[in-house]
């Protein structure tokens, strides 16, 4: 027989296993893991503290891609000499063909500062999780590539919450440098 106190206890005990179970098995996943252009993994919510402004690019794309480079290159020189508080990241759409020292050379290419700019790869299961975080839709084309894909840019607040998503276009550089 239990005693009033005893039950209290038990009480509290399935009070605190029931809340566990209540919890999303996200809750207890790591985030996912991404390595910029100088080797270091860090996630996404490790860079909360400082907005962010986020794309997905593939590093073989001839098309939209190297023109949204061009224009985070700009912006990240902008920002910097304006001493903004906002962090670019590029981040592969294609992890299959794009490892991280295919984005390292992308971000050589580009002259991606890591302090201001992060360009980033990783595991194929990491940026898949990060693209379905996104809404980002890539599509292999007949060579194996990530051929179709999205071409948005997201803007994050400090907290880590999507504040505005925009289209990339021929504007994004002034656009980012807002």
């Amino acid at each position: 027989m239990l005693t009033r106190m005893g039950f209290k206890h038990v009480r509290a005990a399935c009070v605190l296993v029931l809340s566990l179970l209540a919890l999303p098995a996200a809750a207890f996943e790591r985030p996912p893991q991404l390595v910029d252009q100088t080797g270091r993994t860090f996630s996404l919510t490790s860079l909360r503290g400082t907005p962010l402004v986020v794309t997905f690019v593939a590093a073989h794309c001839t098309d939209a891609c190297p023109l949204v480079n061009a224009q985070f290159s700009r912006a990240a020189r902008c920002l910097a000499a304006e001493h903004r508080n906002v962090r670019l990241v590029t981040i592969t759409l294609d992890p299959e063909n794009d490892p991280p020292r295919v984005m390292r050379a992308l971000a050589q290419t580009f002259a991606a500062d890591p302090r201001s700019w992060i360009v980033a790869g990783g595991s194929v299961a990491d940026v898949h999780r990060v693209m379905r975080e996104f809404g980002v839709m890539a599509r292999r084309g007949r060579k194996g590539y990530a051929d179709a894909h999205t071409t948005f840019v997201y803007f994050v607040d400090a907290r880590g919450v999507v504040r505005k998503m925009i289209l990339a276009s021929t504007n994004l550089g002034a656009q980012l440098a807002q």
